[in-house]
Order: structure tokens, then sequence, then C-alpha cells
């Protein structure tokens, strides 16, 4: 038995003892009428839990941008114009003041407008083809563009019949229409011929129309391969068999119809060459139907690219002439204080400040006892004063080279970095708890409850399960947080220990 267990025990013993001479002096010399049974003391007692341990490092510290600039300008004058106010998000280089008045923002601007069409215009030249072909089969029935005309990608430039196919409409009630869907395959009976033919059903009608004496009508759109015999005109009636044998027939004949047009689309910018198409022709796809003006093209490009060039030039000279009266923003961030004014010249205090809060710091003083626990990564607690006891989440992500030494103590600024969002202010001050080793759901005392012996090694108390009294009794320990401790060995889940050290509760 070690020598912190002993004196553990002895303290114990002599509390008892203590109290038994104490009892005996008070009555000593007076008569005892009845024997009173000793009474032992009582401690309160903690469980072995399941929980979350975790030691911490706390440090005090202070809230930090991510970057911080002062602005003064170079030239003396008076401001012109004031284009911010604070509060407001500018990006770097974007002008916060003018000095001096000047039009040439407006000019900037005009140029950067100019630049924009310039590329846009360069952009469809490059895109430009120099043929249009047929992406759908059939039978021309219109030619949209002539010769020297103008197009775009989604000009129409000829729309196209499928002859190989007629489509009829068939007529249904809302109860059957809901037998078919696209796809099905059905039947169309041609009374005169006496007939059948195949055909799919290429579009349902699910919406209807109330037809006077007849209830609700739902058109269904069916497509046949045209086998010769039948014209566009010629009348029929779709009819459809189910799984279960019913027939299902449409409620009037309808005529045959061409399928719908389909539309050929230029697909590129330009002006048509020639037209190599004609209405009625039957074309395949990928045949050419028009030749694109490729030379007018060659010379529009050329001009387009001498003005883009032009352009360009205008503006690095337009802002290398106003770049000594204009003062812009150092960095990307938002604006904090601003004090010039228009009409007044800048004093000795800087122009504006801005930060980038687009990640708030908060830098923890730590102590050169506890620096080398502290890693990239940690997760830590931060606690604003401004902000009450809300803890805010954040992880380190900056250790320093070398520490700064404060009231006989050396101090490391650890960076960490603000996860939560909050109007967090430059130099709001706080403290933060590091988190250098944490576990979940293991078992753990309340750190009262255990006294420490050394590395892994803890001890605790526990009643003697003959007589009742207090009883050392070691264990293995892992992580020492502030809250609780982990119980590695020595107990289970839901045993009683003794609290001897209450007032540490």
């Amino acid at each position: 038995m070690n020598k912190k267990k002993w004196i553990i025990i002895a303290t114990v013993v002599a509390v008892l003892g203590g109290g038994s001479y104490y009892g005996y002096s008070y009555f000593k010399g007076e008569e005892v009428t009845e024997e009173k049974p000793e009474e032992k003391p009582n401690f309160p007692t903690a469980l072995v839990e399941r929980g979350e341990v975790k030691k911490t490092i706390n440090s005090a510290g202070t809230v930090e941008a991510k970057a911080r600039e002062e602005v003064k300008p170079e030239l003396n004058g008076k401001v012109q114009r004031v284009l911010v106010k604070e509060g407001q998000s500018v990006k770097k280089g974007d002008v916060l003041f003018t000095i001096d008045s000047s039009d040439a923002q407006l000019e900037i601007q005009k140029l950067e407008l100019e630049i924009l069409k310039a590329k846009k215009e360069l952009s469809e030249i490059k895109q430009k083809k120099d043929k249009i072909t047929a992406t759908k089969e059939g039978k021309v029935i219109e030619v949209s563009v002539e010769e020297g005309q103008d197009v775009r990608p989604e000009t129409v430039v000829a729309k196209l019949a499928n002859t190989d196919y007629l489509k009829i409409i068939g007529q249904f009630t809302s109860y059957e229409s809901e037998r078919f869907n696209v796809g099905t395959k059905v039947k169309v009976f041609i009374p005169t011929s006496m007939y059948f033919v195949d055909g799919v059903v290429t579009e349902v009608d699910r919406i209807g129309e109330k037809v006077e004496g007849a209830g609700g009508i739902h058109n269904v759109e069916v497509l046949v391969k045209k086998p010769g015999a039948i014209y566009v005109g010629d009348k029929g009636e779709v009819q459809f068999t189910d799984d279960k044998g019913l027939l299902y027939v449409s409620r009037n004949q309808k005529e045959f119809q061409l399928p719908d047009e389909m539309e050929i689309l230029a697909g590129t910018y330009g002006k048509i060459g020639k037209v190599n198409v004609k209405k009625d022709d039957v074309i395949k796809v990928g045949q050419q139907l028009f030749k694109m003006d490729m030379e007018a093209s060659g010379m529009e490009l050329m001009e387009k690219e001498l003005a883009l060039k032009g352009s360009l030039l205008n503006m690095e000279q337009k802002k290398r002439e106003i770049a000594k009266n204009q003062v812009t923003a150092p960095i990307s961030g938002v604006i904090t204080k601003l004090g010039v004014k228009e009409g007044e010249a800048p004093g000795s205090e800087p122009a504006a400040i801005i930060m980038d809060t687009t990640s708030v710091y908060f830098m923890a003083a730590v102590g050169e006892l506890d620096i080398p626990a502290i890693k990239i990564g940690q997760n830590v607690d931060v606690y604003v004063y401004a902000f009450g006891t809300e803890p805010f989440k954040g992880k380190v992500v900056e250790l320093p080279k070398e520490g700064k030494k404060e009231d006989k103590e050396v101090r490391f600024a650890v960076k960490v970095e603000l996860l939560d969002k909050a109007e967090f202010k430059h130099g709001m001050t706080g403290d933060n708890d590091i988190i250098v080793a944490q576990a979940q759901n293991v078992l753990r005392l309340p750190s009262n409850a255990v006294e420490i012996l050394g590395p892994g090694q803890g001890t605790v108390m526990v009643k003697d399960p003959s007589t009742g009294d207090p009883m050392p009794k070691d264990v293995q320990i892992g992580i020492e947080g502030y809250d609780f401790i982990e119980i590695k060995g020595g107990l289970k889940e839901g045993e009683e220990v003794l609290v001897t050290n209450a007032e540490g509760m």
C-alpha cells in the first residue's frame, strides 16, 4: 500500500477517533444512563456513469479580423466625392473616394460596357459555322430564310414534315383515357378499306374537354407508319384491347393528318451565303441546307478584334490618368470607420479603416507550460465577454514560432478561427477552453471523487462491504478533465463511491 493511500486511511480514522474522544470527554463524570450506538460519518456519493470527458486549457485573448488596413491618401487636396459609407462591404480596388473632381469614372464605366459588348460580339463571330446542316429528316414544307439574311443560333431556317408517318386523334372518356400511356401500342381501323394498321400513342390529354351531350372527352394522339394506302384526309378509329380482353373504341372517326411540323434552327451566327434546299425536298440528317458567307465573317472578325484592342488601350490610359485622383480599397472587407467628408481635406487620422471579416479569429494567450499540448485542428470553446456565457465554436489554425514575455511569464499567441457567426468586433476580449483531449461515452466520475496518484493511476473511497467504513480502492484513469475524470479500470458502470472532498464539488 503506497504512502498516499495510508494518508487517506489515517485521515478517516482520525475523523472517527476524534469524534469518539470528544463524546467521551463531554460526558465524563456524568452518569450514563443509556449507551448510544456510535454514528458513522455520512459522506455524499457519486455513481460511475457514462458520458463525455474532456481536458481543456484555458487562456484569455482578443478577437481579431482576418485583415485590417488603415487607408491614407497619397495626395493632398479636398475630397470631391465619397463613394462608400461605414458598414459597407468593398472589394480590393474599389474606389472609396476621389480627390479633386473628375468625370473619368463615368468614362471608365462607358469603356467597360463597350469592352463587354465587343467581347460578346467577338465570341459570337468565333462561334460561326461555315454551313447549316439538317438535324432532322423529312419533307421541307417551308424555307424560312434567304441569301444575305443574318441569322442567330435560335433562328428557324426551315420547317419539315415527316412524310413516313401520319397521325390520328382518338376521342375517349376520362375513364377510357386512363388506359393509355405514351408508348401504348394500339390498332387503327380504316372503315373504307376494312383493315387495321398498327399505331403508337404519342400524347394523352389528361385534362380533357367538356362536350355537350357526350360528357368529358379526352384526345389520344396516335402515330402510324404510312403503309402507302393511307392518305391525309382518310378517316379511322382508334381501338385498344387491354390485358383483360376489354375493347376500347374511340368515339368518332377522325381524319389522318401529317405529324406536327419540325423546325430546323440555324445553330450559328452569320449571314446566309447560299440556299441549297427548296420546298418539297426530302432531306436527311446531316445534309447541308445552307452555306454561310464566311468572307463577310472574316472581315467582321478583324473589325471587332481591332475595336476591342482599342477599347482596352483607352481603358488602361484612362486608369493611369485617374489613378492619382482616386483612393481605392487596399483589401476586400467592411468599412468600419470613415473619416472623410466631401469638400474637406483628410486630416491626420486614417481616412478609412477596412476589415476583412470573412474570417474572424480569437488570439489566445497560452502559457509556456501549456503550449506543448496545443495542436493545430483542436476544437475550442470561445467565450467573448460582450456575449456573456454563450460559447462559440472555434478551431486552432496556427501556432506561433515564438512567445512574448508578459509580467514575468511567457505567452504564446495561438490563432483560433471562430466557426460560429456573430457580430464580433475587432478588439473584443474574452477567454477560451482549448480541448486537448476528449472522449465520448466513457466511464467517468466527478473530479473531486478521485484522488490522482500519478499518470494513469488514482484512488477512490468506497464502503467496506463488511463494516460499511470508508476504504480506498485503486482505479486506472484516463483523461483528467476539469469536471470529470475518465475511469478506465477498477470500477464498473453504476458502482457508487464516496466523495470525501465534497467542498470541491
